[in-house]
């Protein structure tokens, strides 16, 4: 079994949009601060985008819980130490937990100017690209160790 279409496009989709996230970090963090000094914020469009962007990661990665809930994943390839599966399972729920609270403690910290969910928002940053690398070693694991072709199953036909 593969994922649903829906589940692989959106995995792409929000990945490209992660990394675009990841590419705007700079404008809105110079434009909070300058907030947070009083200054004239940077009334740039690339804040915009940021925080844009930000809410569109935040539906997108509910829409794909809910698709996970309703039609479910594929089943563990097997043929490898059980504590992988333990691990993927809390790396998948933790990429939508993170992906889901990261809009909305910037978008907190953005409209509320508060430091606390800014705090919170850079916490949860940092976590994500924690993940992002424990998923792609997983990835390169799965392909050059147990050569089970795995990957296969989140790529469109």
């Amino acid at each position: 079994m593969k994922y649903s279409r829906a589940q692989v496009s959106l995995h792409w989709i929000i990945f490209l949009l992660v990394i675009a996230q990841y590419a705007l970090h700079e404008a809105i963090v110079n434009a909070f601060e300058a907030m947070l000094e009083g200054k004239p914020s940077l009334n740039s469009p690339l804040v915009s985008m940021h925080l844009g962007i930000g809410g569109i990661i935040g539906i997108l990665t509910a829409v794909r819980f809910w698709i996970r809930i309703d039609t479910g994943v594929p089943e563990k390839a097997g043929g490898y130490p059980k504590i992988f599966d333990m691990i993927a399972s809390v790396v998948h729920l933790s990429f939508y937990g993170i992906l889901i609270l990261l809009p909305l403690t910037g978008g907190f910290a953005w409209y509320q100017s508060s430091e606390a969910a800014a705090d919170a928002h850079g916490l949860l940053r940092a976590l994500l690209i924690l993940f992002i690398l424990l998923h792609l070693i997983a990835v390169l694991i799965h392909t050059l160790i147990f050569k089970n072709k795995l990957i296969r199953r989140i790529w469109l036909n």
